[in-house]
């Protein structure tokens, strides 16, 4: 019987104890809500947004990104503020000259502010009290496309002439300051081995421009190289003298020259003698009467020719006045 007792205290117990705790959060529930309904005054950081740029600006850098501004409102919204930043305006249209220098007043856009603001909430002030923009006018300009590239091709062979680029130059169109600053826009690098056959790729533009208002006309190129196999061949030819002045006799030694070249299997055949100009030039010696041979100059070569090799390399001679 008096266990029975026991059982039912402890049971009633464990009740007291359950409606005590139901009663303790129930009143703290209550509480907190009387209490987020009360205004409070607190700051909160908003990310900034930039609207209404004056007609043919730009913004030339990225200015402040965030405000820290004092609100007024019930706890329920400060709340929300706080556990999330929120994106703001600011109105460009109030910009203030000064110079070359532009500026603005946040406090003076207080009403812009509470316009974008939800419910209750009131904006009160802004911690930063003046934000400097750079503003500059909108240019486009044509700046050439480089390859970054390290081609390795298999023995014997190689490109017949340069990759072509298509298009090999990008117009951009951004901010005045930005736009100056490109002298070129690279592709993304090209890693090859043991090539052989020709090249054909597509290639992405490494933009330099992030998160920063710029329109480009493409951003991507073409790239395309004819690879042949290579073989060498050479050519006896008379020596040429040119800038020879009158009365004087330049006797050379020797009188002949070998050009040694390299050219694609399927061109070889069209080299000839006249594929190529290589001549020695007198104001060598006038420039320096010290200089004992004159040293060849390829004046043209066949876009065929990959590579020229004279022999000998320096031209021994002899002036007879």
């Amino acid at each position: 019987m008096t266990a029975v007792k026991k059982s039912n205290l402890s049971i009633t117990n464990k009740r007291k104890v359950k409606v005590f705790l139901f009663i303790l959060v129930l009143s703290s529930i209550i509480w907190l809500l009387i209490e987020l309904s009360k205004s409070y005054t607190s700051s909160a950081i908003f990310t900034v947004e930039y609207k209404n740029i004056p007609s043919g600006k730009l913004l030339q850098s990225k200015p402040v990104s965030e405000l820290n501004i004092t609100l007024k409102a019930p706890g329920f919204s400060l709340l929300k503020y706080k556990l999330k930043k929120h994106s703001i305006s600011l109105n460009l249209r109030n910009v203030v000259k000064r110079g070359s220098s532009y500026y603005l007043l946040p406090n003076q856009q207080i009403s812009y502010f509470n316009a974008q603001l939800a419910g209750e909430t009131e904006a009160m002030s802004v911690l930063n009290d003046t934000i400097f923009v750079e503003l500059g006018n909108n240019k486009s300009k044509k700046v050439p496309v480089y390859l970054s590239s390290n081609i390795k091709f298999k023995l014997g062979y190689n490109l017949i002439r340069d990759i072509k680029i298509i298009p090999d130059s990008i117009l951009i169109t951004g901010s005045e300051k930005f736009v100056d600053s490109i002298k070129e826009i690279s592709t993304e690098a090209l890693q090859l081995s043991d090539v052989y056959e020709d090249i054909n790729k597509e290639l992405k533009l490494v933009l330099p421009f992030k998160n920063i208002n710029v329109i480009v006309s493409t951003n991507k190129v073409k790239i395309s190289g004819v690879v042949d196999k290579f073989t060498e061949g050479s050519f006896i030819i008379p020596v040429v003298l040119i800038n020879e002045p009158e009365g004087v006799k330049i006797n050379t030694f020797p009188k002949e020259i070998k050009v040694v070249y390299q050219a694609g299997l399927s061109n070889f055949s069209k080299i000839t003698k006249n594929s190529f100009l290589v001549v020695y030039d007198y104001e060598q010696y006038k420039n320096d009467t010290l200089l004992k041979y004159l040293t060849p100059i390829i004046k043209q070569k066949s876009e065929f020719i990959s590579s020229i090799k004279i022999n000998p390399s320096q031209l021994e001679f002899l002036i007879q006045k």
